[in-house]
């Protein structure tokens, strides 16, 4: 998790500017101290400021729990029984009960809000006088309340170990009150909340007995220090810190928020009375009073000098150690005069704020359920919750301030991006060779290529993944197209070790990406390597005509070497033989293979052509792979047929051209008889509905309707038309405007009408003489297809020996078990996602890109799968125009963002990845780690950070050495 994300860097600025006010009251006028992101000091000097501000902590902790009744003699009893070899935990606990107890039932006669006036008039004797007398009538209520006895208690109490019943209480109170209720239902008997208890033991551990100073102290040397925010021991403060929060919380929402203010909303009498305290007011005692915070990451300038007078601790017991801060080392730091003048400052705000609570609350002994010992809870619990987060936030400040300068020293915010380029450019001078991206073009020597073949990362911009690449020795490969058809190729054959990083919970998108250019192809198959020898075909596409086939890689991370021993370590000899079986497994086929054969050089090796035969005849290897993709026609039926030997490439590509035309016109014969066909059966279906229609039509309307109507002659037209132009290959001048894809052409005609073609009548069309196999010429073998040419720097030569693909992870996984500092790298398998192809349809027409669902590349794959069969005359002739590459890939996982693996971590990357990327180097290319360092100076800078790994290296140098000594 990024630091920024968990850390307001403004406001805790401006909460300590708020502070600075009373520092500079507290201290002299002439000092000024300042945040320690404003003064200069050295790496050091942050952990100085962090176990002063620790310290600081603990004494500001220690005063609250003082002033909540924990005084110094508990404390020194505690702290002892710990020292005398007890080592039982010191728990502080806050427990409450209320008891609610019927007392009496009263009758009130309550006034109501309205009243009316009644007027009388009387009259006197003989005078005959009248008065009169008005009465004002109010009505009354009568009321019934219900009186109950509240008895409330709570109490804090410290135990060691489980002796809960050997307590001391600390600080509680009891009261007893009357409460008024209009309803006797709802009121339970009693009530008692779960005890809400704290560890003291770190707290505890951290104060001499013997001076009653608090001794916290980052060890520096320790294992699991990083940096001064990360280690063991700022740790478990900082664990302190967010229990003692949690702990005042739950008092302050439990017992004040809810507890308190239920029992004081059940006080219901007839006649209310204005109450002087709330629960409110309760709450936001601490609001009423300025209480300093002491804990603040402050530093002076160096050269500035203070008082040495002691300064007399107030009222509190524990103080600094002297030793910490008052040395030449800690020059930077506030004095221990100026820290206790902070502390002091400390106290008397906390003993202003109690002696106004028991001045403005009523007393302890009165029968009020809201007294001045609620009041004082509230406030030290509060002003505890903000020591707590005001030690949370120093920490992160002063991690805060390491990464804000290593931001000004870089100028920016990494990436993962930003690291993947230095990496490719530290490994252009670090490496030799260097690696390459995965870039190659599909191309015969001396010829343009037809295709790319790419692998790219997409993080935010796309580009060609880099690998570690070497051309091994040419050996023949399997690839099973089904159980009767085992392919063979002898082209060339690559190793690619592709080094992936992953920072946090970032990561990358891989793809896989041929293009084909115009009136080019190629066939791309895709699986893993089972063994040695054979590539396990998952899927294949034919590319061609500049399709853009983009296929998604998914990479996943198996477990490193050092997780999989531990998880298994504990398992039973049987388990552990099957884990060890099935991991065996899981690297093997681990091994990503991509497999290209070029279309064109092979169709020349197997019609008998001399190479570039077919170089500027399009349209005849267009026709040539929809006889063997479309209708499977057998290659025999295509070959040169002629038996003279000096004969000319013009000749022999002619005699394959009427071989294919003949073929061909078989072909356009049958689509010719099948759509007059279905013509006549569409016409006389018409027919048979005009004349059911008849009988309620004149004679005229009925022969005018009879006949074909000019949509339909045009339709029936149209589809002769295009019948004669497919037929001559081209199409028609309404398919230029609307002409549908192959794919959709061919579904149009029915598969019956492909069946239909038998073999016999297509064998007719070719002549009577026998078929006879026409080796492919020496020449076209020499040929081999090939990568786009490297620079001087990086030509890959190939090893004296072929190479067994699928011994290179077990290989790796060996390697990164020995080197311990490679703990995060691991073995990653590569599987493909969905597919997509970009195609289009024609020359007039843009691109479209489509998403191919499983069904599509299925079909893709029984097409390239088609014409591979017949490429190879169903595995029985070699293909030697084939690129064969295989990728091997590693992933060095941090668990943090780049700036945080920096920061929190303290690691650095390139360190890291240096050591990584050698382990993957070495494996593939087969060499000592040493041999692949160019630079001597590298070579001693390295040797010192990665001691095991060079030194594995030069002890495979000395046996290699040796080995050869003894065979000469």
């Amino acid at each position: 998790m990024s630091l920024s994300s968990s850390f307001h860097l403004l406001s805790f600025q401006r909460k300590v500017q708020d502070a600075m006010r009373d520092v500079e009251r507290t201290l002299e006028i002439e000092r000024r101290p300042r945040l320690a992101s404003d003064v200069d000091h050295a790496y050091g000097d942050k952990y100085a400021l962090v176990d002063l501000t620790s310290n600081v902590a603990i004494i500001a902790y220690a005063n609250c729990l003082e002033r909540l009744g924990i005084d110094v003699k508990t404390l020194m009893m505690i702290s002892s029984s710990i020292d005398g070899g007890t080592n039982k935990s010191v728990t502080l606990r806050f427990d409450m009960s209320t008891t609610w107890e019927f007392s009496k039932e009263v009758g009130v006669d309550v006034p109501a809000e309205r009243s009316w006036e009644d007027n009388e008039e009387t009259r006197g004797g003989g005078d005959n006088s009248s008065s009169k007398k008005t009465r004002v009538m109010k009505a009354i209520n009568h009321v019934t309340e219900f009186h109950w006895k509240v008895k409330n208690i709570w109490s804090i109490s410290v135990y060691s170990g489980t002796a809960f019943e050997d307590k001391k209480v600390v600080k509680s109170r009891q009261c007893e009150t009357i409460l008024i209720t209009q309803s006797k239902g709802g009121i339970s008997g009693s009530t008692n909340l779960p005890p809400i208890e704290l560890s003291l033991t770190w707290f505890l551990e951290q104060i001499d007995a013997n001076e009653l100073a608090s001794k916290f102290k980052v060890d520096i040397e320790a294992e699991g220090t990083k940096t001064p925010r990360r280690n063991d021991a700022v740790q478990r403060a900082e664990e302190f810190a967010s229990d003692l929060r949690q702990w005042c919380d739950r008092i302050q929402h439990s017992f004040i928020a809810r507890h308190l203010k239920s029992i004081v909303q059940a006080h219901n009498p007839a006649i209310p009375k204005p109450q002087a305290h709330t629960v409110e007011r309760l709450m936001g005692v601490k609001d009423q009073y300025s209480l300093f915070n002491p804990i603040l990451p402050l530093m002076k300038d160096e050269g500035s000098s203070s008082n040495e007078d002691d300064v007399e601790n107030k009222q509190h017991s524990i103080k600094l150690r002297s030793s910490y801060i008052d040395d030449d080392e800690n020059k930077l730091l506030l004095s221990q005069n100026d820290m206790s003048k902070l502390l002091n400052q400390h106290i008397q705000t906390l003993d202003v704020a109690i002696s106004g609570l028991c001045t403005n609350w009523s007393s302890d002994e009165s029968e009020c359920l809201l007294s001045s010992s609620e009041a004082a809870l509230s406030l030290l619990i509060g002003h505890l919750i903000d020591l707590s987060d005001q030690y949370t936030a120093t920490m992160n400040y002063v991690e805060s301030m390491l990464e804000t300068q290593l931001v000004n020293a870089i100028g920016k915010r990494l990436t993962p991006n930003d690291l993947d380029k230095f990496v490719k450019y530290h490994n252009a001078r670090l490496l030799s060779p260097i690696p390459q991206p995965f870039s190659h073009a599909i191309r015969c020597p001396g010829h343009n290529p037809v295709g790319l073949l790419t692998i790219e990362s997409d993080d935010g911009e796309i580009e060609c993944i880099h690998t570690h690449s070497r051309e091994v020795l040419k050996s023949s490969l399997k690839v099973p197209l089904s159980a009767a058809t085992v392919l063979e190729l002898t082209g060339n054959q690559y190793l690619h070790g592709y080094m992936n990083h992953r920072f946090g919970t970032s990561s990358k998108r891989h793809q896989l990406v041929a293009r084909a250019r115009q009136f080019s192809s190629f066939i791309m198959i895709v699986g893993n390597m089972t063994n040695a020898s054979t590539l396990d075909p998952k899927d294949a596409v034919i590319v061609q005509n500049k399709d853009e086939v983009i296929i998604s890689l998914l990479l996943d991370e198996l477990p490193t070497a050092k997780e999989f021993k531990d998880a298994v370590k504990s398992l039973s000899p049987e388990q552990q033989r099957f884990a060890r079986a099935y991991r065996k497994m899981q690297l093997s086929s681990s091994i990503f293979g991509v497999c290209i054969v070029q279309i064109k050089p092979q169709l020349e090796a197997l019609l008998g052509l001399p190479a570039d035969a077919l170089d500027k005849e399009m349209k005849l290897t267009q026709d040539l792979m929809e006889l063997f993709v479309e209708y499977q026609v057998p290659s025999d039926m295509l070959s040169y047929s002629g038996f003279l030997e000096n004969v000319t490439t013009q000749e022999k590509v002619s005699n394959v051209k009427d071989n294919v035309k003949s073929v061909l016109d078989v072909v356009n014969e049958e689509k010719e008889k099948q759509l007059k066909s279905e013509q006549a059966k569409t016409e006389m279906a018409m027919e048979g509905m005009l004349q059911g229609i008849a009988a309620n039509h004149f004679v005229p309307e009925m022969q005018e309707c009879a006949a074909p109507s000019p949509m339909y002659k045009m339709a029936a037209s149209q589809a002769k038309l295009s019948a004669r132009h497919r037929s001559r290959g081209i199409a028609s001048p309404m398919q230029l405007h609307s002409v549908p894809s192959p794919e959709g052409f061919a579904s149009s005609l029915g598969s019956p009408a492909h069946s239909s073609i038998s073999g016999d009548v297509l064998c007719s069309a070719v002549a009577s003489d026998e078929m006879q196999r026409i080796h492919h010429n020496q020449e076209g073998l020499e040929r081999s297809s090939s990568s786009s040419v490297p620079s001087s720097q990086s030509v890959l030569l190939p090893t004296a020996r072929g190479v067994d693909f699928t011994l290179i992870p077990q290989i790796l996984d060996e390697a990164i078990e020995k080197c311990a500092q490679s703990t995060a790298l691991r073995s990653t398998t590569i599987k493909t996602g969905h597919w997509s192809r970009s195609r289009q349809e024609n020359l007039l027409t843009n691109p479209k890109q489509m998403q191919l669902s499983n069904d599509d590349t299925k079909r893709e794959r029984n097409k390239a799968f088609d014409l591979l069969d017949a490429l190879s005359r169903s595995g029985c002739f070699p293909i030697a125009y084939s690129d064969l590459h295989v990728i091997v890939a590693i992933t060095h996982c941090f668990d943090k963002d780049v700036m945080s693996t920096v920061v929190c971590d303290n690691v650095n990357p390139i360190e890291k990845l240096e050591c990584s990327t050698l382990i993957l180097a070495s494996a593939v290319h087969g060499v000592p780690a040493r041999k692949l360092i160019g630079d001597a100076n590298e070579v001693q800078r390295l040797a010192g950070l990665l001691p095991l790994l060079l030194q594995s290296a030069e002890n495979n140098d000395v046996n290699t050495d040796e080995n050869a000594a003894q065979e000469g």
